[in-house]
């Protein structure tokens, strides 16, 4: 019937032909066809049975490689875990079952998933569907490549110091670092920096990026964190701070022509009352944290290596390494740093309801380059691209990536929406008010 609803089996074979013409994207580490197949077999029989799991109830997706399906590899992008195959899903992969999502396969993710672009020694580099020459970024790299190429509707990654949102803002779709513990987990890979990583999702819409963060979220009993998670506070209106630059960082003037676009677009909403802001936190102390934390975080996951003997790339070697130098006493004392600049930023905060700033100060850069040369015609320093995004980690906070109107020569660029804990919603009712500026 012209403008049926394909099915499910329709929808599995579109995805796989999808992922034969966008190979050279490199997008997907591992394939599951037979299992899509009967997954989505099962799908159409609740379908004609009048009784689906939910409304996405055989859509094909895909989940992180550093992210555990049962039945299905977990490489963590590094030759160090080659052949480990868990045996459970994580909680988020339950849901979705749940709901009868289609688990196409896993999307590819630099070693540890610990880099700004996605390129690693097993699976090679992945390239934006804009441009084959410039990264998706990472290191969900993987996840917002297929889903801006459509080779799915939807993706899981992970965000532990702005995997999901650069992704998004590099290739035009939409990604959502949720509230620590919003989106709960249980198994996994060990963690790079205490509490910073979180379960993330990129959509193509903003409404479908909408409808699978109500099937992931919730509380559920095996991640205490997703207990503690506090409720959405509806507001008749919205105060929004606009942070246009950190510290005096390099930010590219076609990137402040975007933010400024966007946030006269939502000054111009009755309910949102729209000021001038500051950046409440310091990026530099942020960055020798995240130095410390990760140096030692993935030391110590080196430990639990699958492969012993297996050959680690240049980045994750060098970073391991550092852990030599880094004390007990120096890793405590950073700890307790990181539970004192919490206390600053959270103080420092004001009477915002909402932060908007640049996800990244500049746009995509060459695939194979772990970041940009450049930002704003300055040479870029180390971390560059994390100036606005590594502070949301450390406090825990939702934040979102929307994209806006492209940059000159059409590299995609998005904004950042970052709120108090629980107040996704928020971030969605700003979000709608931009849709105009990037129409799908």
């Amino acid at each position: 019937m012209t403008g049926a609803k394909p099915t499910s089996a329709q929808q599995v074979d579109q995805a796989l032909a999808a992922l034969e013409t966008y190979a050279e994207l490199n997008t997907f580490c591992h394939v599951d066809p037979e299992g899509a197949h009967r997954a989505a077999a099962a799908s159409d029989k609740r379908w004609a049975a009048g009784v689906p799991f939910s409304a996405i109830d055989g859509t094909p997706i895909s989940i992180k490689d550093n992210l555990f399906v049962g039945g299905m590899p977990a490489t963590w992008g590094s030759k160090k875990w080659v052949g480990f195959v868990p045996q459970a899903d994580d909680i988020v992969v339950e849901r979705l079952r749940a709901a009868g999502a289609v688990i196409l396969g896993k999307t590819n993710t630099p070693e540890f998933a610990m880099s700004a672009n996605t390129d690693n020694l097993i699976f090679g580099v992945t390239r934006n569907p804009q441009d084959m020459g410039l990264t998706p970024g990472g290191s969900s790299g993987g996840a917002s490549a297929s889903v801006a190429a459509g080779i799915t509707e939807f993706a899981v990654g992970t965000d532990s110091g702005g995997s999901i949102r650069a992704p998004a803002s590099l290739t035009g779709i939409y990604g959502l670092r949720p509230t620590n513990g919003a989106v709960p987990r249980a198994y996994g890979f060990p963690p790079m920096a205490l509490d910073f990583q979180v379960i993330g999702l990129l959509a193509k819409t903003l409404a479908k990026l909408k409808q699978y963060f109500e099937l992931v979220a919730g509380p559920d009993v095996r991640d205490p964190a997703s207990l503690l998670v506090p409720g959405y506070i509806p507001r008749s209106q919205v105060k929004v701070a606009l942070v246009r630059g950190v510290n005096g960082e390099p930010v590219d003037p076609e990137a402040l022509e975007r933010l400024d676009e966007a946030s006269e677009q939502l000054s111009q909403a009755e309910d949102v009352v729209l000021a001038p802001g500051h950046a409440p936190y310091e990026i530099d102390e942020i960055r020798r944290l995240w130095g410390i934390l990760t140096a030692v975080g993935s030391a110590s996951a080196l430990r639990h290596a699958h492969d012993q003997n297996a050959e680690l790339s240049e980045g994750v070697r060098i970073l391991s390494g550092g852990a030599e130098e880094i004390s007990s006493a120096d890793y405590g004392n950073a700890v307790n740093q990181v539970s004192a600049v919490r206390r600053s930023i959270s103080a420092a905060w004001g009477d915002a309801d909402v932060y908007m700033m640049p996800v990244i100060p500049t746009a995509a850069w060459a695939a194979d380059a772990g970041s940009p040369a450049t930002v704003a015609g300055q040479p870029a320093v180390p971390g560059a691209i994390s100036a606005f995004m590594a502070w949301v980690n450390l406090m825990g906070y939702p934040a979102l990536s929307v994209p806006v109107r492209r940059y000159p020569d059409g590299r995609h660029f998005g904004v950042q929406l970052v709120a108090r804990p629980g107040q996704e919603r928020t971030l969605f009712r700003l979000a709608e008010k931009l849709l105009s500026l990037y129409p799908v």
